[in-house]
């Protein structure tokens, strides 16, 4: 990690034990400064006043002001501050959480129990380096630029896209997969329930989150949609008009006879689930007419599978445009393999499906 351009970091956490903890581990990651420490809140803020930072590790659950109300303020008062959450692995942290995420925090770490503070603190350290990288790559396009918001946005790359005519596009399509990873909540609660409640296909989706994490975002998806968003479960059959999220942990596949399968096979590119196990799975179950998206997130994940699928399928892929991303990295990764047909803003993105999925004979929102 650059350590000529230090990220400026506050912890915040009413726990003194985990303040020290945290401290200790901003400390000691390359690149990363810690600028001060505090209880709750109201203090993070009016430090905040006084001395900017740029990331804030904040505990989600808090007294005197909580994570979620400080994390608004932070995001209407400070655009160039972004957030990190610490939370816990249970249901109730879980939710929070997802609502936060929803609401614009750029990622969130899991407090580790692993029984010693040592392994607890290596745990600490490589999730927080990680969650690092993406906010490195963020510092590009801060929150406070606009993005663009034209009806298809195409970002130049190393690469460009293939040039696909109307006759090109696939005539009909049969199911949506979707990979996505760091700021993926927050652009999948403003996709989803955009879209109708008869789009017609399956949409199945790999969001990069650990175990209870993925139940809270599926049902929180599913409060604002038309469409059954869930949590994918083994043996089930897919169905149109059903938003299928892979749980945190497992890989997710489709079978031939379009069942839904789940396994912990070793992590690829160190995720699981991974993108490229169910773009695979749904190339060899579907064999044609599939739209493939990949949008916000950190890594490749996704890339070698959306190549798979272009040899062996009609795929048509979308990639979310780069000035629209959290991250731009596995969007990119298509890209400059020259394998997305077409870059599109997150704002247009629901309003692209519904017309490609029209213009393929899909019957969709009647």
């Amino acid at each position: 990690m650059d350590t000529s351009n230090p990220i400026k970091t506050l912890v915040v956490d009413d726990s003194v034990t985990y303040r020290m903890i945290m401290s200790n581990v901003v400390k000691s990651i390359p690149g990363a400064e810690l600028c001060g420490t505090a209880a709750n809140g109201r203090i993070a803020l009016d430090m905040l006043h006084q001395n900017p930072v740029e990331l804030v590790l904040m505990d989600i659950e808090m007294p005197v002001m909580g994570g979620m109300e400080t994390l608004q303020t932070i995001l209407r008062d400070f655009p160039k501050t972004s957030v990190i959450l610490i939370s816990g692995a249970n249901r109730d942290h879980a939710d929070l959480t997802i609502r936060a995420l929803e609401a614009g925090a750029l990622d969130f770490i899991s407090k580790p129990d692993e029984g010693s503070m040592t392994n607890n603190m290596d745990t600490l350290r490589t999730r927080l380096s990680n969650v690092m990288q993406a906010f490195r790559s963020k510092r590009i396009l801060p929150r406070s630029i606009t993005p663009n918001r034209s009806a298809i946005a195409v970002t130049p790359a190393t690469a460009e896209p293939p040039i696909r005519t109307a006759s090109s596009i696939p005539s009909r399509f049969d199911v949506i997969t979707i990979g996505i990873s760091t700021g993926g909540p927050n652009a999948l609660t403003e996709l989803i329930p955009a879209l109708p409640a008869n789009i017609g296909v399956p949409i199945l989706i790999v969001q990069h989150m650990p175990p209870i994490f993925t139940a809270s975002l599926a049902s929180s998806l599913d409060r604002k949609s038309a469409l059954l968003v869930k949590e994918a479960e083994a043996g089930e059959r897919v169905q149109p008009n059903t938003v299928y999220i892979a749980p945190g942990g497992q890989h997710m596949t489709v079978s031939t006879d379009f069942c839904i399968g789940l396994n912990s096979d070793p992590p690829e590119n160190s995720c699981r689930p991974a993108v490229d196990v169910l773009f695979r799975s749904v190339g060899q179950a579907y064999k044609r007419n599939i739209l493939a998206l990949v949008m916000t997130g950190m890594g490749r994940d996704g890339a070698s599978g959306v190549e798979v699928l272009k040899k062996t399928t009609n795929c048509y892929c979308i990639t979310q445009s780069e000035q629209s991303c959290t991250v731009y990295g596995m969007p990119r990764s298509v890209d400059e393999l020259g394998l997305s047909d077409e870059r599109v803003d997150l704002s247009q993105l629901s309003t692209r499906i519904q017309t490609l999925l029209k213009g393929s004979g899909v019957r969709v929102g009647l």
